[in-house]
């Protein structure tokens, strides 16, 4: 039938990997680090809102930034974390759009979840629906412990469109949803775009193009 994608967070659940990450740290004897980190980057975060710098690229800065703070960890450690993750997801994830997704599953479409989260992550929370995923990957040294940054870059934006289009090879992509700038790419890929629950830049481009746009009720966080 085809293939049906839809990005993470902020589109599938309204939890936030940054948050966790953070509660992670604080109580695996890494809360110093992450409240300096934090604090570090706030400034960056309140201009991003201001829009006095590009809010998708100050995201992925702050991305890769965190990541440093998981260096040392082990596979063990790390996989731990994404259930973590993946876990917190779930419990807020956004049931109306899911179901949306299921229900192209249940007529033989194949599920793709592209995220700019962690790959162990977005594995784990794709598995619950039936989906695969494609995200970012975590580098490891010889020793199997993380080296504090990205295997590559983070999956966002063109980079995530062209991850999507390499994986679909000669599929149809029926239907694409998304939440922010940073996904407008992989949503143009798509039959059908859908932007859920949208930022100002997304809004936009779905206005202008007469893409779908998913608010208000639908998509509340799941029991």
């Amino acid at each position: 039938m085809g293939v049906v994608v839809s990005d993470l967070e902020g589109t599938l659940t309204t939890g936030e990997t940054w948050r966790i990450v953070g509660e992670y740290l604080k109580t695996h004897g890494r809360g110093g680090r992450y409240r300096l980190f934090f604090y570090l980057h706030l400034p960056g975060v309140l201009a991003a809102r201001a829009g006095l710098i590009n809010a998708q690229r100050y995201r992925e800065r702050w991305f890769e930034d965190m990541t440093r703070l998981l260096a040392g960890l082990s596979r063990a450690q790390i996989e731990d974390l994404a259930r973590a993750i993946a876990d917190e997801l779930w419990r807020a994830r956004r049931a109306d759009v899911i179901a949306e997704l299921e229900e192209y599953r249940a007529a033989g479409a194949r599920l793709l979840i592209a995220s700019g989260t962690y790959s162990q992550a977005a594995e784990a929370f794709a598995g619950r629906i039936g989906a695969q995923a494609i995200a970012t990957p975590i580098q490891f040294d010889d020793a199997g412990r993380a080296t504090g940054r990205l295997d590559g870059v983070v999956s966002t934006g063109e980079v995530k469109a062209a991850r999507v289009r390499a994986w679909l090879g000669d599929d149809v992509l029926l239907a694409a949803y998304g939440d922010t700038e940073g996904d407008i790419p992989m949503l143009r890929l798509a039959q059908q775009p859908v932007a859920v629950f949208p930022d100002a830049t997304l809004r936009a481009e779905a206005v202008k193009r007469g893409w779908r746009i998913i608010e208000g009720l639908s998509g509340q966080p799941g029991e």
